[in-house]
């Protein structure tokens, strides 16, 4: 994390992520208690709040709440068909409808198989839903899919 860190040196940080392959490494080999680890380092050096990047979402959130991380921020696959949410969609829409998380929702849509519309519509429905990550391969499509968030979201 601090290898990591000093190219950012002098530039606030407010959430620093860990990447889905190191959290559900850690998820997948019970070594639960590296997840507190990082939340409480990046808190106590950088005054900075720890994200987690997962391909599981609901099995991260119960077990960040197990050993007592509060209101966590977790990025993950959320889309209206379900494209890699591991535990299934309904999971996935019961942790964001009960729990107590800042979301931040990728591969919106579906690596395609949502037209930008629908699943921007259907994203607008979901509670604790703080951000939207989602790609793009040109300038007109950026703004295209930004007018839609301002469009759904109010912003």
């Amino acid at each position: 994390i601090d290898a990591e860190m000093k190219m950012f040196k002098g530039f606030k940080t407010p959430v620093i992520f860990l990447q889905n392959v190191i959290v559900d490494l850690m998820l997948g080999m019970g070594m639960t208690g590296l997840l507190k680890v990082f939340h409480d380092h990046v808190e106590d050096t950088y005054d900075a709040e720890a994200g987690f990047i997962t391909m599981n979402m609901p099995h991260l959130y119960q077990t960040l709440t197990d050993i007592g991380i509060k209101n966590p921020i977790i990025c993950s696959n959320i889309n209206k068909v379900g494209f890699r949410t591991c535990g299934g969609l309904d999971a996935y829409e019961q942790t964001l409808r009960d729990g107590k998380l800042r979301a931040v929702a990728m591969s919106i849509f579906a690596s395609g198989a949502i037209p930008p519309r629908e699943a921007i519509e259907w994203l607008a429905t979901l509670p604790n839903l703080e951000s939207i990550v989602f790609g793009a391969s040109s300038q007109r499509n950026i703004a295209s899919t930004k007018s839609l968030v301002d469009e759904y979201f109010g912003v």
